[in-house]
């Protein structure tokens, strides 16, 4: 644990020597597009957030949002302030304040050996009949409207050790799924995006996938901190003013060193507060500091918003029904995306 935390002194030393800061785990390919969306959609928060600062009410708005004719609104079933019923509701600033672009890793399905690989075998195969697709299927008809996955920004990495000239087909996610996410209209130019995993005491809302009874368990509840579906992202980035704001406003006990005080277990490195991940994959971050990850459901965000996890190994070792797609994961979202709009006008999921 210690190891995993270094960078952290490194951060506070060279805090203002620098306007940007980028750590993540050694096997993530991290590119300027990667950054350069991540700057755009934070500039796009911090808008809105300003814009609800100085509005009469405090609270940011979607414009030209549809009529809502919903007459019961969706309670929280756990900690949560709100429902899971949220679709294009006003955002506070202090909301928005905690919105944060996000990413997620994937793999590239490596089929170069001379048997066939596990995910393509059977009939169908297993990345064919993924995980929930009985109750969310993926909406391809995004493809048609929106445009495709692009597996190039990611993923197009010319070495021996993994396939080259990937197609968005090939892009697999193993660690979350649609059972945990959330979709949400976003005031201003962030539009439409994906809410992933967040402790229900720290969500901002959004309608969730399975709102409306969608998975046909009444009992199923939303997850939340599930390990197997927190969609590890492997680091973090962010500007010099970012981090300020994690160190001084977001992160109980602070950001960077030094790590004592009330909300520090022993000296900070057992168990307790945290795993390896806590400091080396984000998840303090998208834990104790309540920060509300969002993918954005244009596909050429999204494409941007994908780490490609260039060890290519968790295809290996993960069983396989984990995996999917891509590119039919932003389906499910899609289709997400049709059900909130459909609940605006009083219709279930089913």
């Amino acid at each position: 644990h210690g190891l995993s935390r270094q960078h952290r002194f490194l951060v506070r030393d060279k805090l203002m020597e620098y306007d940007f800061f980028v750590a993540f785990e050694d096997d993530i390919r991290v590119t300027a597009d990667h950054v350069v969306n991540f700057l755009e959609m934070s500039t796009q928060i911090d808008r809105m957030r300003r814009a609800a600062e100085h509005s009469p009410d405090g609270k940011a708005r979607v414009e030209d949002a549809l009529e809502d004719s919903r007459t019961v609104r969706g309670k929280s079933m756990d900690k949560a302030t709100v429902g899971n019923d949220l679709v294009q509701d006003p955002m506070t600033a202090d909301d928005l304040r905690r919105l944060w672009p996000g990413f997620i890793r994937a793999e590239v399905v490596d089929n170069r050996g001379e048997q066939p690989h596990p995910l393509l075998e059977g009939s169908p195969p297993a990345l064919d009949n993924f995980k929930w697709k009985q109750f969310v299927p993926a909406s391809m008809e995004y493809e048609q409207s929106f445009g495709t996955v692009d597996p190039n920004v990611c993923c197009d990495l010319d070495s021996p050790r993994t396939p080259t000239n990937p197609t968005k087909d090939d892009l697999v996610l193993w660690e979350t799924d649609i059972s945990a996410t959330g979709v949400r209209h976003y005031p201003g130019e962030i539009g439409w995006a994906a809410a992933m995993p967040v402790e229900d005491k720290a969500d901002v809302g959004s309608y969730w996938s399975g709102e409306g009874n969608a998975y046909n368990d009444p009992s199923f509840k939303r997850p939340r901190r599930v390990d197997a579906l927190l969609g590890q992202q492997a680091g973090w980035m962010a500007t010099r003013s970012q981090v300020l704001y994690f160190h001084e406003h977001a992160c109980p006990g602070g950001f960077l060193p030094h790590f004592d005080g009330k909300d520090w277990y022993s000296d900070s490195l057992q168990t307790r507060n945290g795993a390896v991940e806590f400091w080396s994959g984000g998840f303090q971050l998208f834990g104790r500091c309540r920060l509300n990850r969002i993918l954005s459901l244009d596909p050429k965000r999204f494409s941007r918003q994908i780490l490609y996890h260039s060890s290519n190994n968790k295809q290996k070792t993960k069983t396989r029904d984990k995996f999917i797609r891509l590119s039919h994961f932003l389906g499910q979202l899609y289709t997400a995306k049709e059900r909130a709009l459909k609940s605006l006008q009083g219709e279930t999921t089913q």
